[in-house]
């Protein structure tokens, strides 16, 4: 068999070689722990088996672990829709170009935006979910777990939001509004 030289891979083929050959022994000798470990006691010939396992996961672990900086891409995609319930999948790139997709679980999205500076939002950016927003005079039964949001002293109707994060941020646009307003009533002497 053929092996191409060293010298004629690519960064990007050497970083994809690492990760991949990570991944392999970390699977090996993982798949091998839980082989041994599925074993039935019977078969037990050595009485060290426990030990072989807990060896075996512990080389698996600190096998060389990868540090892999991605970038993000600057999308996130909702292959299920954007409710809360569904996958939210993070496109990123490595410091070697390899395309990386970062797959975050429904139970997992919430937790992940509470760990991000919530003091950093786009507070004028549309919701890509269908309907959020909007002043339409939908079925409360089909807008179940939305809110329907009117905030005194603006001059806005009742509209419907799909999670807090949107009501938030519409509160937080009608307060700046109203702040606006106010310091306008000052300097005209209304208030």
């Amino acid at each position: 068999m053929k092996h191409t030289p060293e010298h004629l891979f690519t960064a990007r083929h050497r970083a994809l070689r690492k990760i991949l050959g990570s991944a392999v022994r970390l699977g090996v000798l993982s798949d091998a722990a839980n082989q041994i470990e599925s074993l039935p006691q019977d078969w037990e010939l050595d009485p060290g088996r426990g030990d072989a396992v807990l060896h075996l996961r512990q080389w698996a672990q600190s096998s060389t672990p990868v540090a892999l900086n991605l970038d993000w891409a600057g999308s996130v995609d909702y292959p299920d829709g954007t409710a809360l319930t569904e996958r939210a999948v993070i496109r990123c790139a490595s410091d070697a170009g390899i395309a990386v997709n970062v797959e975050i679980l429904p139970e997992e999205r919430v937790r992940l935006a509470s760990l991000l500076d919530v003091e950093l939002r786009d507070l004028a950016a549309v919701c890509p979910t269908r309907g959020c927003g909007t002043d339409h005079d939908f079925d409360p039964v089909d807008m179940f777990g939305w809110t329907r949001l009117l905030v005194a002293g603006t001059d806005d109707v009742y509209r419907w939001y799909c999670t807090p994060t949107c009501v938030s941020n519409a509160l937080a646009r009608a307060g700046e509004t109203l702040a606006a307003a106010d310091q306008r009533a000052e300097l005209d002497g209304d208030l």
